[in-house]
């Protein structure tokens, strides 16, 4: 057998073979794409924002300069440098009256890394995991953690935002429901009213769990 009949015998695994690739970042490459060949494109796909139009603040740009001057580029912390996990739990604490301790702080580059951990961490192989749609990649997500996805289609009625009702039948059998507040792609957003309903939703269902000794249903609300 020849090296080039052995690759394409290669099999990897399940996952890996019926991955799709993110319907956003397709999309924007071929608006990339038009943009070369020079249509004028108005591009509301990715949130990478022009730094002409959009630049860092200067204070932040020369505080930058100066931390690569003092030598500060090694790795931080895994969690986050605990000075600013502090900060964060300081911040948390004196506008939204909550009482973390920076040990149930996480620091990431980015959202998705930390995304991606949450689902690993709470869902197993074949569990199901509840998002609205459309919403931003959590079919992704679902399918690289093996789990179940099921999908709650919004309307317009409801800012294209999931309510109680909707997430209710479903509820009993999953184990994580995964929420975006401002929701990607639309920019609505939850009424303090819809998201007290899910919250009392997932109380009562986990209340509900307690007494039949099994893991209790998570909720992932990403206020990007």
């Amino acid at each position: 057998m020849d090296s080039e009949s052995t690759l394409i015998d290669l099999q990897v695994s399940k996952m890996a073979e019926e991955l799709q690739g993110s319907e956003i970042i397709k999309l924007a490459g071929e608006i990339h794409t038009k943009v070369a060949q020079g249509h004028q494109i108005y591009n509301f796909t990715i949130g990478d924002f022009n730094p002409d139009i959009f630049a860092i603040p200067e204070l932040l740009t020369k505080m930058i300069q100066h931390e690569y001057e003092e030598g500060s580029t090694n790795y931080p912390a895994a969690n986050g440098m605990a000075e600013l996990r502090q900060s964060i739990v300081d911040n948390v604490v004196s506008k939204l009256g909550l009482n973390y301790t920076a040990d149930q702080v996480l620091i990431a580059g980015g959202a998705r890394p930390l995304i991606y951990a949450t689902f690993q961490a709470v869902v197993d192989p074949g569990d199901s995991v509840i998002f609205p749609v459309p919403s931003w990649n959590n079919n992704h997500y679902t399918h690289l953690t093996r789990g179940k996805g099921i999908f709650i289609e919004t309307t317009a009625e409801n800012n294209f935002m999931p309510v109680a009702l909707d997430l209710e039948p479903h509820i009993q059998g999953a184990s994580l429901i995964a929420l975006c507040s401002p929701l990607n792609p639309t920019g609505t957003v939850f009424s303090k009213e819809q998201l007290t309903d899910i919250c009392e939703l997932v109380v009562r269902e986990n209340e509900r769990r307690a007494g039949l000794g099994v893991k209790p249903i998570y909720l992932m609300f990403d206020q990007i």
